[in-house]
């Protein structure tokens, strides 16, 4: 080997060597094994396993609608009910006042009176007791599959399941009334607005846990036979799908009519 050859490895020879030796420590470094998780770590390991499992084992949500009344009555009778209240106070808060400052007889003004009053009295009167939608609350074991599901509402639902019936307020809010199934009783009243009332123990009970200044518990209710809210075929329209399991409140309007007769 020549002079020069040597002299250029015995020059470079400490660089390379402390390339090596980073080398060496880098692999050593990244070599060493990682510490066991914390007791915390493994905990919210251990949920989330749990969770994802516990999302497999129920394929159905807990709380599955059952009926629909239909967007077009819903919404006409929430603007029926919007439109009343306007009426009620134009009448009550600008014409009865113009009457009075007018010295207008006290008949005129009565009846004027009446145009205010009697609209959002008999609005309210007739459309309190719509119902707009019915929810079911699923137990866990009913939630595995669809199959689960049909065998426990046609032979194995208890009474005490619980359903949701939504109403409208006096200002077209939604109301929901939860009950159990049996509960609900078939009526006959109100010349047909009123179809389905509720157990007035179960709905005294309600109102003895309700504070002063709320609203009592709903009683009374109507619910349209048939599906009305289902949605209708169109020609050369792609049909859309019904989110709506009617099937199961034709199940619990058999067992309420089995049950009990009719009440009036």
């Amino acid at each position: 080997m020549s002079p020069t050859r040597r002299l250029q490895l015995t020059s470079s020879s400490p660089s390379s060597l402390r390339s090596a030796a980073q080398k060496s420590l880098q692999c050593r470094f990244y070599a060493q094994p990682t510490s066991k998780p914390s007791r915390a770590e493994q905990e919210i390991k251990r949920l989330a396993k749990a969770a994802a499992s516990n999302t497999k084992e129920h394929a159905l949500p807990a709380r599955v609608l059952i009926f629909h009344a239909g967007t077009a009555r819903t919404t006409f009778i929430a603007l029926l009910k919007v439109t009343s209240l306007f009426i009620g106070a134009f009448f009550c808060g600008i014409v009865v006042p113009t009457y009075i400052k007018s010295e207008k007889p006290v008949w005129d003004t009565a009846q004027v009176l009446l145009c205010g009053i009697v609209p959002p009295i008999f609005v309210a009167f007739t459309t309190a007791s719509f119902v707009t939608h019915v929810h079911v609350n699923l137990p866990s074991q009913a939630r595995a599959s669809k199959t689960v599901l049909e065998r426990f509402i046609r032979s194995e639902m208890p009474p005490s399941t619980k359903v949701t019936l939504t109403t409208m307020s006096f200002i077209a809010k939604p109301r929901q009334s939860t009950m159990a199934a049996g509960d609900l009783l078939p009526a006959k009243r109100r010349f047909g607005l009123i179809n389905y009332i509720r157990r007035p123990d179960s709905a005294a009970q309600e109102n003895a846990n309700r504070k002063w200044y709320m609203w009592r518990a709903v009683d009374k209710f109507y619910i349209q036979e048939g599906r009305p809210g289902q949605p209708r075929k169109v020609r050369y329209q792609t049909p859309k799908p019904d989110l709506v399991q009617w099937w199961i409140w034709e199940a619990i309007q058999q067992k309420i009519a089995k049950d009990l007769p009719a009440s009036k």
